[in-house]
């Protein structure tokens, strides 16, 4: 059964004694042998996870215990910068590996995209590749063979956010089909069926978790566990450790205290065995009758405990017994793959480190490449290195020379040919708006981010062979396979209105030392055309360079499409842009895309010549309002007040600005003279959360939490004949269609008769909204506030969000 650590009272007597840090890390570890219950927690999003218990069964109760999130987050919003998408989605990963580092807890995921807010959990479902996502969840359960498994959300309870309840209905599903060999049966290949004992919902008070609803029965009647504020002998925080974790999944703004005072959590049974345990405070039933491997097992690890006390000394021997023992075990017994445990301990007992430091930061596949081994094995200890194997450098192969108890030995060598550049494993294969397409569950469940380089050794006990892998790190983190030469284009987009002709910029970057001669080309689909066709040209190494090519379209239709690259070089052609996520909080990430750019061939009209746009934190929507704009200035918060905004046409505040600058408040007399006299002031939509004013604008509203999930949802204009519907462009139904994740975030509920509201939606069961695009007349000018999601419309190419904010700049003008 799941125990606490040191509860009872022969182990909670070792730390009464003077024993160092390192020996109670080895004190734990020996325990945590012992006890073989797991808790697999489940939510919606890598935010949804309840840190405090994952850390207080991980830390307290030495539990195995992981968290998946079915998404990756890529819909949500970033509060620290620009990454978005799919890109979001890289960085929320790393966000999450962070938080379970800090928990001592693992972290899984599916191939399920976040699309953004979604109403109910039927509207969830029918978005999701259902079967597939279900599958990922029954791998996982496979994978990890969890005691209980422990959802954030009820399947049955209705909650505001409809990805909350769509993963605690598939995770009730998967809880039996896991168990059923017929079932997803082309993963036995691999994995074996496994019947978890509980599924249990962990009953949402105070969680911290946003969009949270529905309504639950009076606490006392769910099983409760309760959490102190620190463990009674090692002094663990758990509300600092908690808070912590937390705190990483900072793009999502998610700050939280410390708790300095003790918690109680509450679990309802939804599937599995009633639990009986004659243990205090459990969510685990005592288990059935162990096997006679596990007896043994039980009493050479209390024989190791008493051993770390009396004779550190020979716990290194002991160790390797319990090895040589091991050996007996079958494999598919839950003892045997407690092996690779036994052997990390065996070679911490006898004070070995083994590291792997790559020289170079970037590695590039075919060039030559330098590592050291450092490996330190104190002659007491018994332990010799007889062999390195470096699979991943030609030539080198394995080194079988015994090695001295301590050596620093340096591998140099090409790095074979067959090694990609890295990326992460689940964007290998195109999906579509919802869900991910990978070759195998395993590559979405595991969050690897490419094929980690390993240098494989082989040590030895006496007659014990111990063979581990470890990773090739640079600066602590993975090395990066890079490719030769990368390019990167400099806009997200590019709109190309009438007969007009775009330039396109690429910036070149060589990751190699030597001059490497390339040829450079667009691919391009029919109807663009590119001047020049080809540009050759020698790059010096590891610089940059950058180029221009002139793109043009023969074709009258309006269309999205996409253009790439390839450069050649004289052994392969290459298409791939270079992104990193670098932030304090995470560990660094470097991966390698195909670069793309969007085309938008648009006939659009825009009569405004100079616009202003004051940016939120992180708002990179006037990349494409440069698409539009003959003339696009961008004025920082802190210049707002140094800037005549009579010069120009139109000033857009940014997304959020609001929420991220609420002092801009005090400029509102500023832009309430620019509109008297003529201008035109757009403000983007703000979230009620984390806003400092009860009315929002220098004319003010009220924005709410509601929102428009539905992108088919109905649109019609409450005033069809107004100057914004039908000048310079004329704007009809069609111009809300194709669009992408959203309608509208936080749609005002109140405003004053000084705004007119111009478009009505359909908002499915709510009814019909109108504060999706409100219009003020004030002096000379006009003041309008829109919640539509034209921050995510421009970059993805949605033609009627183009021509709608073109009629919005080019409201006033004559």
């Amino acid at each position: 059964m799941a125990m606490e650590f040191f509860t009872h009272q022969a182990q909670a007597q070792h730390l009464d004694q003077a024993f160092s840090y390192k020996e109670q890390v080895m004190m734990r570890a020996l325990c945590m042998l012992k006890i073989s219950d797991r808790v697999l927690y489940i939510g919606a999003h890598p935010d949804d996870e309840n840190n405090k218990l994952l850390t207080f069964l991980a830390q307290h109760q030495l539990v195995d215990t992981a968290y998946l999130s079915v998404t990756r987050g890529e819909g949500g919003q970033n509060f620290i910068g620009t990454e978005k998408g799919v890109d979001l989605g890289v960085l929320r990963v790393q966000e999450s590996l962070s938080a379970r580092k800090i928990e001592g807890t693992r972290q899984f995921f599916t191939r399920a995209k976040d699309f953004g807010f979604s109403k109910t959990a039927e509207e969830t479902l029918a978005r999701w590749d259902e079967n597939a996502v279900l599958g990922d969840i029954v791998w996982t359960i496979r994978y990890f063979r969890p005691t209980a498994i422990v959802t954030r959300f009820s399947p049955d309870v209705p909650d505001l956010h409809g990805h909350h309840q769509a993963s605690a209905i598939l995770t009730a599903k998967a809880f039996d089909l896991a168990a059923d060999p017929t079932a997803y049966s082309e993963q036995l290949t691999e994995l074996a069926p496994w019947q978890t004992r509980q599924l249990l919902w962990n009953v949402y008070q105070d969680s911290g978790v946003k969009d949270i609803g529905g309504e639950v029965l009076p606490l006392p009647a769910y099983l409760s566990l309760e959490i102190p504020v620190v463990h009674s002998s090692l002094g663990l925080h758990y509300g600092e450790i908690a808070a912590e974790s937390r705190n990483k999944h900072r793009s999502q703004a998610m700050g939280s205290l410390v708790q300095h005072h003790s918690s109680t959590e509450y679990f309802e049974l939804i599937k599995g065995e009633p639990i009986v345990s004659d243990a205090a405070n459990t969510i685990f039933t005592d288990p059935s009758v162990q096997d006679s491997y596990a007896t043994v097992f039980s009493r050479l690890v209390d024989n190791l405990i008493v051993k770390c006390e009396s004779d550190k000394a020979g716990l290194t021997l002991e160790l390797a017994t319990l090895l040589f023992w091991m050996k007996m075990v079958p494999e598919d017994n839950i003892i045997h793959k407690k092996r690779a445990e036994v052997e990390r301990l065996l070679l911490d007992s006898a004070g070995v480190s083994l590291e792997v430091q790559a020289l170079e930061e970037l590695w590039v596949s075919g060039k030559e490449v330098n590592m050291i081994l450092h490996a330190h094995i104190p002659v007491e200890s018994n332990l010799q290195l007889t062999a390195v194997n470096v699979p991943f450098i030609q030539g080198i192969g394995q080194i079988d020379d015994p090695l001295s108890p301590s050596k620093t030995i340096h591998l140099s060598g090409q790095l074979l040919d067959t090694i990609s550049p890295s990326f992460p494993t689940w964007l290998r294969s195109d999906g579509d708006a919802h869900n991910y397409a990978p070759l195998s569950p395993a590559d979405v469940v595991l969050t690897n981010y490419g094929k980690e380089l390993e240098v494989g050794l082989e040590l030895q006990f006496a007659s014990l062979p111990i063979a581990i892998k470890v990773p090739v790190l640079h600066a602590g983190n993975p090395v990066v396979v890079a490719p030769p030469v990368t390019a990167t284009f400099d806009s997200e987009i590019v709109v190309l209105s009438d007969a007009t002709k775009g330039l396109v910029s690429l910036q070149l970057q060589s990751t190699v030392s030597e001059s490497l001669p390339i040829n450079v080309r667009l691919t391009l689909p029919d109807g663009l055309h590119a001047f020049p066709k080809e540009i050759n040209l020698n790059i010096a190494g590891n610089s940059t360079e950058r180029i221009y090519f002139e793109l043009g379209s023969s074709s009258q239709q309006e269309q999205i499409q996409e253009i790439g690259f390839e450069i050649e070089t004289i052994t392969a052609v290459y298409t791939f842009t270079s992104k990193k996520i670098v932030y304090p909080h995470v560990d660094k990430i470097t991966y390698f895309p195909k670069g793309l750019l969007r085309v938008l061939s648009l006939p659009v009209n825009i009569t405004a010549q100079k616009v202003a746009y004051i940016s939120g934190m992180n708002d990179e929507l006037a990349g494409s309002l440069r698409q539009l704009a003959g003339q696009l200035e961008i004025i920082p918060f802190e210049k707002i007040g140094e800037v005549d905004l009579v010069t120009f046409d139109a000033v857009v505040l940014g997304i959020r600005i609001y929420n991220t600058h609420p002092l801009i408040a005090g400029f509102h007399q500023l832009f309430r003279q620019y509109v008297e006299q003529g201008g035109v002031l757009i403000t983007q939509y703000n979230t009620p959360y984390d806003l400092h004013l009860t009315e929002v604008g220098p004319f003010p509203l009220t924005v709410s939490r509601e929102r428009m999930t539905d992108t088919e949802s109905h649109i019609s204009f409450l005033n069809p004949a107004h100057r914004i519907l039908n000048y310079p462009n004329v704007i009809g139904r069609r111009d809300f269609q194709n669009w992408v994740q959203d309608r509208a975030l936080f749609i005002p509920q109140k405003w004053t008769a000084d705004f007119e509201p111009i478009l009505r939606g359909r908002n499915g069961d709510n009814g019909d909204e109108d504060g999706l695009l409100l219009l003020s007349k004030k002096g000379k000018g006009y003041y309008i506030y829109t919640s539509l999601s034209l921050f995510r419309q421009l970059p993805a190419g949605v033609a009627g969000a183009y021509r709608l904010f073109a009629n919005m700049l080019s409201l006033a003008s004559n």
